[in-house]
């Protein structure tokens, strides 16, 4: 596969904030005819790029979010602690960082109340030594 170039990644990008444009409306956002643009997507299909389009649902009522950093106890690793995360239906995604934060853990809950127990919940968890709880007041960018 070729590198990506400016117009690739505007492409890619365009789809990400919204996977349902045209190829009609990405010709004309980019500044090229409409089988150009046709045939690059299809490129950046075939290369992997672009794995799939989807469809994220929207509840009506947004949930309330946070990350929650957690810093592992001594001896204990990702390895220890992912697990149980996974058990739980709140966590929706977990990166494991450098720095002070050993683990950024995003959860999703209904409710402040509900948000209270999952962190206690994760505190509370052998191999985690503290959770600092970070709600997330507005989402201004999202390409996941």
């Amino acid at each position: 596969m070729k590198t990506l170039d400016e117009v690739d990644r505007k492409l890619i990008a365009l789809l990400q904030d919204n996977a349902r444009l045209s190829t009609v409306a990405l010709a004309k956002a980019v500044g090229l005819s409409r089988s150009t643009v046709q045939e690059r997507l299809q490129r950046l299909e075939s290369a992997g790029t672009i794995a799939q389009y989807t469809v994220r649902l929207g509840s009506g009522d947004d949930p309330l979010r946070a990350w929650l950093l957690l810093r592992y106890a001594e001896g204990f690793s990702c390895d220890d602690v992912v697990p149980l995360l996974a058990e739980l239906a709140q966590v929706r995604l977990a990166h494991s960082v450098a720095g002070e934060t050993d683990l950024m853990v995003l959860v999703e809950t209904r409710s402040p109340g509900e948000l209270a127990d999952v962190r206690e919940r994760v505190a509370g968890f052998k191999g985690v030594d503290d959770v600092t709880t970070v709600p997330v007041l507005r989402t201004v960018l999202d390409r996941l």
